[in-house]
């Protein structure tokens, strides 16, 4: 298996033990996707309201595909029933990693990897504020309303 370009190996793990899977992570620690990836190395069972809460992604099938493909993450999906506000049931997909993947890469030294993308993201997450006032000052640019109330330029 060749590395990606922007995958990056974990320093202290070229080979786990056991499987002999090849550990690549996310080379942006700040990205969504690194976020994913550590929830799911963390033994948490992900689905898209999960990953648009704790993430900020409306992308979970997206990042999934992504970890799998690129760099070798044996992602599982399931198939699980929710209850939808609207009154409906809906069947959605649950991510989770294997529990002895979990364990390698923890034995490998995913842990620091992990610590780094929670304090990427915790200072992508302070600047949140300014991005809410360009993403409103380039809406009201264009005329557009704000979401939520309106869903058509120029309002109404």
């Amino acid at each position: 298996m060749t590395q990606k370009n922007n995958a990056q190996p974990h320093k202290n793990a070229e080979l786990s033990a056991g499987s002999k899977r090849i550990l690549t992570y996310p080379s942006q620690k700040s990205s969504a996707c690194a976020e994913v990836l550590a929830h799911l190395l963390a033994g948490e069972v992900l689905t898209a309201v999960d990953t648009l809460d704790d993430a900020s992604t409306m992308r979970a099938a997206a990042h999934v595909h992504y970890l799998s493909n690129r760099y070798g993450w044996p992602i599982a999906a399931e198939t699980r029933a929710t209850g939808c506000a609207d009154g409906r049931m809906a069947l959605v997909a649950a991510y989770r990693l294997p529990v002895d993947c979990i364990h390698e890469a923890r034995a490998a030294g995913a842990g620091e990897w992990c610590a780094e993308v929670h304090k990427a993201r915790k200072a992508l997450r302070a600047k949140a504020p300014e991005a809410y006032r360009l993403a409103a000052a380039i809406n009201g640019t264009r005329g557009y309303a704000e979401p939520g109330v309106g869903n058509q330029k120029g309002g109404a």
